[in-house]
């Protein structure tokens, strides 16, 4: 599919991010992704799950979400109602964002790119478009973390909230994120999480087999609704997810000096140790700390002394990821990309093939999209 040969071709440019001295060249090729990845993605037609969602949103407000989000789809409508004028406008702002972050944080942005793509980047900037949005924000107030300037980091992350609520827990971060935990603890954590993960306890899926009448009934609604979710036969164990994950543990561990992304990956590996039974759970809060995998991933290349096998180590990850996610039967059909200056956008046909894609959610853990962890 052309969004794995995108991937190639990202991990190649990486790979001479990371070995070439060229600084000017390799600033003209970063530059180049941005404009190519905008326009590519940006014109994009009914790509992905959520677009079913979002496009009446856009057009008639059909579905509401959080006033923010609200607010700023209907800024770009006043402008010009076109669902694709918005989505060019809107993944402009986020790769222009995301150049800014990454040349920040990491000496070969290039290849954080590539990372970022390959590693639900791509479906989170295609399907989340308003968590991807709260996530730039947080990334942003990052600075105000270790300025301990509380009031600017409030203002961007209540702004973060106002696009998705889920950024609700990255308020507590200022607090958290910071400090520097005792090595024995951080170790400790992840054992526990590695045992619960590889024996495959699920205490979550038997908590949720409890009668909650005696529970409000809020309360209570939630949770049947997560207990439905549950995947009833997600195995869990030595796999790629847990190895992926340990690989991290260690580049982070060993590696990463900035403790702010050192425990953001570290909370992203144990949500999911601790989580995975709860495939939605897992994945909403979860994917809210991916950034720290993103950044681990391409900073450790900075520090080790081999990089030449760290990179084929990291190229072949992400490559295994971007294609099992490619080569999931519902991906294959709603990845088909259709750019739509060229093609004339069928809403009835894609309608249609996404309904039908939904036969192979089971085959998904759950997980109604970011079809792999």
């Amino acid at each position: 599919m052309i969004f794995i040969s995108i991937a190639l071709i990202l991990l190649v440019l990486g790979v001479y991010d990371v070995f070439s001295e060229n600084k000017a060249q390799k600033e003209k090729i970063l530059k180049g992704i941005i404009i190519i990845l905008i326009i590519f993605l940006g014109t994009r037609g009914f790509l992905g799950w959520d677009w079913y969602f979002y496009y009446p949103s856009f057009m008639n407000s059909t579905y509401i979400y959080e006033k923010g989000y609200m607010l700023y789809t209907s800024l770009i409508r006043g402008f010009f109602r076109n669902y694709i004028f918005y989505q060019l406008i809107t993944t402009t702002i986020d790769f222009i964002a995301l150049y800014f972050i990454f040349k920040k944080y990491c000496k070969y942005p290039i290849m954080a790119f590539a990372i970022f793509f390959s590693i639900q980047g791509l479906h989170i900037e295609v399907e989340l478009l308003r968590n991807i949005k709260a996530m730039i924000l947080f990334l942003f107030s990052i600075q105000y973390i270790k300025e301990r300037k509380i009031v600017p980091f409030l203002i961007l992350n209540i702004l973060g909230i106002l696009f998705h609520t889920s950024a609700v827990f990255y308020l507590p971060m200022y607090f958290i994120l910071n400090y520097n935990y005792k090595n024995k603890i951080i170790i400790g954590i992840f054992i526990l999480g590695s045992i619960y993960y590889l024996l495959d306890l699920k205490i979550f899926h038997l908590i949720f087999k409890l009668n909650f009448e005696y529970l409000p009934k809020i309360l209570e609604n939630k949770l049947i609704n997560y207990r439905d979710v549950v995947p009833k036969d997600l195995i869990r164990g030595l796999n790629l997810f847990y190895l992926e994950r340990a690989f991290i543990f260690f580049l982070a561990y060993k590696y990463e000096k900035d403790l702010i992304i050192k425990n953001s990956a570290y909370i992203w590996i144990f949500i999911f140790l601790f989580t995975s039974e709860l495939s939605i759970v897992s994945l909403r809060i979860g994917i809210l700390f991916i950034y720290g995998a993103w950044l681990v991933l391409t900073r450790a290349i900075e520090n080790v002394k081999n990089k030449k096998i760290l990179v084929i180590i990291i190229c072949l990850l992400c490559f295994v990821r971007i294609y099992k996610s490619m080569m999931f039967p519902g991906n294959q059909i709603n990845y088909k990309y259709e750019n739509a200056i060229f093609n004339k956008l069928n809403y009835e046909k894609r309608e249609k093939e996404l309904i039908e894609s939904k036969k192979y959610l089971k085959e998904s853990h759950g997980k109604e999209l970011l079809i792999q962890y």
